[in-house]
């Protein structure tokens, strides 16, 4: 019987519950759309970092900091063979020099980064510089990406000279042509550098068969001479990004749930305000403290209940629609995020789930507090207006 009046009293403040439903549906799709793009931002970005550069670690030569390029020189060292055993689908050997090429009268410092082409780990489109069959003697391919492009003013075909130092510490040159210019959703293997066969730069540096780390799919236990490099690490500045977006996001849902606590907390007020003499008739008739409490707690409830109904009916054809187009991030190019392509939304259940009883228990909670005080109400009292002041 309870719930029946509730509900019918519910539904008899018209407008006013309609717009409390309507808020509080509002801010569960809005919590959740933004709780789902952060989530498939963070998986998107995640993932170029892992095929382009990551992997499932690095085994490097230590000490060395690709902040550093004064020592990537005297930071190389043969590929142990507990690693030159596994196959190419389980590791990615690299070796990384500093180098210059010489463009329009000026140098420009580049990162000379040489990639082994038999390996399938890595998701680098290389196929130009394998197909590449002139002698190293004469001159020497790379690939650059489309950011290196745009800020070194090189396209495709365009020769320049580049110059490194050797093992030795010999400075040599030779002319380099840039066999294609690909797009890498990675900026860390795109701005500054020059992609080289890993047989040419080990060719030209008198480096055989040296590495300067290499990227496997999981860790193979200690290697001698080697250390290993956890994913966490290698990704610590973007998870930092990640974590500290999803903190403000926190906030801002925070902010909105406040927002819609305080909306069903005053509406809860003055209904219990202007009804006093309907609370005095009912306590009149029988009807205890603790059952006219349950009551308007229920009837302020019943928004929250509403709301989740509402949040189904207008949020799921939206987030249908949204899974079809996706967010587009390109203007993140020139930022040192790894991502390019469109945003998809990545549903958590348990975020979904928590989310929902979270925002329904809020707006119980605050639906009971303020009629929390009709367990001391005088029926007299109220019945002549003047129980609540």
């Amino acid at each position: 019987m309870i719930f029946q009046v509730a509900y019918r009293n519910f539904l008899g403040q018209g407008m006013r519950a309609i717009l409390n439903v309507s808020v509080t549906a509002l801010i569960i799709i809005a919590t959740i759309f933004s709780l789902s793009l952060l989530n498939g931002f963070q998986a998107q970005s995640l993932k170029n970092l892992s095929i382009t550069d990551v992997g499932g670690g690095h085994y490097r030569v230590p000490g060395f900091d690709i902040l550093s390029p004064t020592d990537w020189e005297d930071l190389t060292r043969k590929i142990p063979e507990t690693l030159s055993q596994f196959a190419h689908e389980q590791k990615a050997e690299v070796l990384v020099q500093q180098g210059q090429l010489f463009i329009n009268n000026r140098l420009f410092p580049v990162q000379l980064r040489g990639l082994e082409m038999e390996q399938k780990l890595l998701d680098l489109p290389m196929a130009k510089l394998q197909e590449w069959s002139k002698p190293v003697e004469d001159i020497v391919p790379i690939i650059i990406g489309k950011q290196m492009s745009r800020k070194s003013k090189l396209n495709v075909g365009d020769q320049v000279v580049m110059k490194w130092r050797d093992k030795h510490g010999a400075v040599d040159a030779l002319d380099t042509e840039v066999v294609d210019v690909i797009p890498l959703v990675n900026p860390r293997v795109d701005k500054g550098v020059a992609w080289l066969r890993l047989d040419h730069l080990r060719q030209i540096t008198q480096r055989d068969k040296e590495i300067t780390w290499v990227v496997v799919d999981e860790q193979k236990g200690n290697v001698e001479g080697l250390e290993f490099i956890d994913v966490d690490y290698l990704m610590r500045d973007l998870l930092a990004l990640l974590k500290n977006d999803r903190r403000n996001t926190r906030l801002i849902i925070g902010i909105l749930l406040m927002l819609a606590a305080i909306s069903v907390f005053n509406a809860q007020y003055l209904n219990i305000f202007k009804r006093q003499k309907e609370i005095g008739t009912l306590m009149a008739m029988g009807m205890t403290p603790k059952q006219v409490i349950r009551l308007f707690t229920l009837e302020g409830s019943l928004a929250a209940i509403g709301a989740v109904f509402m949040a189904v009916i207008l949020g799921v054809p939206f987030f249908i629609w949204f899974q079809a187009t996706g967010f587009d991030v390109s203007h993140l190019s020139e930022t040192g995020i790894p991502v390019r392509e469109n945003i998809f939304l990545k549903f958590n259940v348990r975020e979904i789930v928590s989310t929902i009883s979270v925002i329904v228990f809020l707006m119980v909670i605050v639906a009971w507090w303020p009629v929390r005080r009709l367990s001391k109400l005088e029926p007299t009292l109220a019945l002549r207006g003047r129980g609540i002041t």
